[in-house]
């Protein structure tokens, strides 16, 4: 009996043990262990399956996860370490593994930056933290000193510019710039900063196509509400922008209609002579140029000068190819005390066939410097039209002149 008492302890004992043996996190504690050990080794293969193994045990073992986004960060794998600790922080709210996602995902930015291979989606990345980390201090600096880096590389931003390979990144911008602004909306003290670089780039030569007008406009006034400078000369530039083109169009359709005689009035107008005037003057407000300042149809590039915000028109087929381009004469040019008026119309051309090149000049100046006259003094001032026809080639440019353009002026008198 005695002996028999004693085997059964012993195989209670036993029992008990292999009950203890098995138990999850008993189990649990092993493999994490065995996991350590192999990271120790450098054997990340077996590590990885062992921190595998141990979340099919706890789904819930924080260790677990940050063992197996050690493993993969150690193998490179940065983008799968980042998986891992979203997804251990979804599954138990752990604030740890949180604070180590989101350390990871800025590290990774940071280095890219720093090493100007950072795009967009780089700064999104920056929204996500953001998104389960409220305003992130870190996150928000990082966003703000990034923006301008990424946006504008090199100190020109195209970012809203559509490319000639019919590539667009606008779409990706709104986007961005829109789910920013919906955030700030929330704590707009702490998201201003960072409003304020990506809705106003913060670059030398900021590009805009203006099929995107109205939807950057719309950026920029949810910008202005928030407190963001620099919104208000942006929106006023846009403004401008708007109130020329629609001037300007009517012409556009004539000259694509070949209609050169309705450049005669619309060049003696009050309204294109103030405008003339105001750039021979400098008084010019929002609108930039110099010279022949040219309009076209497709895309604008905004500027910081001393002024404030001002914007052009951008004329560069390299970057975008107008559809025709009107350009109006803004510098001083006498014709015996007469200011001329000018303007030039560019028609279309496809890619690559610039040459020959076609260009017309319609100009309202003081006919008397177009003849000789040997007195003067008896000569009466007469005003009339000039009209240019202009053909480039690869060789050079050629010419075809009607100095005396029809008008009760076309030709001299004297009294």
């Amino acid at each position: 009996m005695i002996i028999g008492a004693a085997a059964a302890v012993i195989l209670i004992g036993i029992g008990s043990t292999l009950i203890y043996w098995n138990l999850p996190q008993t189990k649990l504690g092993r493999i994490l262990d065995s996991a350590a050990s192999y990271m120790t080794e450098m054997d990340y293969v077996q590590a990885r399956g062992a921190y595998e193994e141990a979340l099919t045990i706890d789904e819930t073992s924080e260790l677990a996860y940050r063992g197996l986004a050690d493993d993969l960060m150690a193998q490179g794998q940065v983008q799968e370490a980042e998986d891992v600790l979203l997804r251990g922080y979804e599954t138990t709210g752990s604030q740890i593994l949180l604070q180590n996602y989101t350390a990871t995902v800025l590290n990774e930015v940071v280095e890219k930056v720093n090493a100007e291979q950072a795009g967009l989606s780089d700064l999104q990345r920056c929204l996500e933290v953001l998104d389960r980390s409220s305003a992130d201090p870190s996150a928000l600096e990082l966003l703000t000193a990034s923006a301008s880096r990424v946006l504008a590389p090199g100190g020109q931003s195209r970012i809203m510019l559509d490319g000639l390979d019919g590539s667009e990144t606008f779409s990706q911008y709104q986007s961005f710039a829109q789910r920013l602004l919906d955030l700030a909306k929330a704590d707009p003290a702490a998201y201003l900063p960072a409003v304020e670089s990506v809705c106003v780039i913060q670059a030398p030569e900021v590009y805009l196509s203006l099929s995107h007008a109205d939807d950057y406009r719309f950026l920029l006034e949810q910008a202005k509400a928030l407190g963001a400078a620099g919104t208000e000369e942006l929106l006023a530039c846009l403004d401008k922008q708007a109130e020329v083109s629609a001037y300007f169009a009517p012409m556009f359709d004539e000259f694509e209609a070949g209609n050169f005689e309705a450049a005669k009035g619309f060049i003696t107008t009050a309204d294109y002579t103030a405008i003339r005037d105001s750039f021979i003057n400098e008084t010019m407000d929002y609108w930039y140029g110099h010279s022949y300042i040219p309009v076209t149809r497709e895309a604008i590039m905004f500027q910081p000068t001393e002024k404030g915000w001002m914007f052009s028109y951008v004329e560069n087929d390299g970057l975008a190819l107008p559809t025709g381009t009107i350009r109006i004469l803004g510098q001083t040019m006498l014709d015996l005390g007469v200011q001329r008026s000018c303007i030039e119309y560019v028609p279309r051309y496809e890619v690559g066939k610039y040459y020959p090149h076609t260009e017309y000049e319609i100009v309202y100046w003081n006919t008397m410097v177009s003849g000789i006259a040997t007195d003067n003094t008896n000569v009466v001032s007469r005003m009339n039209y000039r009209f240019a026809e202009k053909i480039y080639t690869a060789e050079g440019m050629e010419a075809n002149m009607i100095y005396d353009w029809g008008g009760a002026n076309e030709k001299r008198q004297k009294e």
